[in-house]
């Protein structure tokens, strides 16, 4: 493998890794301690860029938000009701030109309301990301809703 090819490889692994950790810190910001909820907030902070701009597409009450904070903020109020949530990343398409790169990442929300029912989302995230001396960062990223329901449980 030619270094060049070994560097992209790397590179799509880092990036990648973004938005595993997103979903990591965003059951985080669900959860109700004060203290579990600012590890996701830290996770934030690392992933995206100070200026992110962030927002939700095709859901019928889009939000955009920028920065960590002002995502983590979203996240959370929409996080707030349910008791139990998990955030699971699948297929996973990233580009790299230079020190540019968008990654297409494919989720499964699923969120346990009160009442024992389960609100699914599955949706797409489009980021866009750029190489930082401290490595990439996401500083562009859009939720897209493709389908939603609730499932009963017992």
């Amino acid at each position: 493998m030619s270094d060049r090819r070994a560097e992209i490889v790397a590179d799509k692994h880092e990036i990648e890794t973004l938005q595993r950790l997103y979903a990591k810190a965003t059951d985080k910001l669900g959860k109700k301690s004060p203290e579990v909820r600012d590890e996701g907030r830290k996770i934030y902070h690392r992933i995206f860029t100070p200026d992110a701009q962030v927002r939700t597409a095709n859901t019928g009450n889009d939000f955009v938000a920028d920065g960590p904070d002002g995502w983590a903020g979203v996240a959370e109020n929409a996080l707030k009701d349910y008791i139990g949530t998990q955030h699971l990343i699948g297929t996973q398409l990233t580009e790299v030109n230079g020190d540019q790169g968008v990654l297409e990442s494919y989720l499964n929300a699923w969120h346990k309301n009160p009442d024992n029912s389960v609100y699914y989302f599955l949706g797409t995230y489009i980021s866009k990301v750029r190489r930082y001396e401290d490595g990439w960062k996401i500083y562009d990223m859009t939720l897209r809703l493709d389908t939603s329901g609730i499932v009963q449980t017992t």
